[in-house]
């Protein structure tokens, strides 16, 4: 499976990612599939884009090549946290749109706020289970190669 480290990759599967949802959702599914069909594939999607996000993210010090623990979302507590947190506030976002937005959005907004409280119990649950256990660390490989000198004659 595909394994990111450095953060311009990261950030480049976060953009590709949002970037084909937003071309998906907007301008594909929206006029092929009826609404409620709809709102269960652009969730399906969504997760789709968190599972392989999850599972390809590797942090500093984290072994590469055998896959992560099936509860762990992040290499970090912290990273678990504030995603988590970012994932409530969406999922409050949701259920705003679903209680005063028009009945139209009601099943969408509250289906996608079912699917970002899951998503934020998982990483929540991912950083509480990081902060006990200790990480499982490798040795990292120098960036750079010493330079040998040769005795002065």
């Amino acid at each position: 499976m595909l394994r990111l480290r450095k953060t311009r990759w990261k950030i480049a599967y976060i953009a590709i990612g949002v970037g084909s949802l937003f071309v998906l959702n907007g301008g594909i599914l929206s006029h092929l599939l009826s609404d409620p069909i709809y709102a269960v594939v652009a969730n399906l999607l969504t997760v789709l884009l968190y599972f392989v996000g999850v599972r390809s993210f590797r942090g500093a010090g984290e072994p590469i090549d055998p896959p992560r623990a099936s509860w762990r979302m992040t290499s970090r507590p912290r990273a678990g946290f504030v995603i988590g947190s970012l994932l409530i506030l969406s999922s409050a976002n949701g259920m705003f749109v679903a209680a005063s937005g028009p009945s139209d959005l009601t099943f969408a907004g509250v289906l996608g706020a079912i699917v970002d409280a899951s998503l934020a119990f998982f990483y929540f649950r991912s950083s509480i289970l990081l902060r006990r256990v200790p990480p499982l660390t490798v040795q990292e490989a120098p960036r750079w190669k010493p330079i040998k000198r040769q005795p002065l004659q």
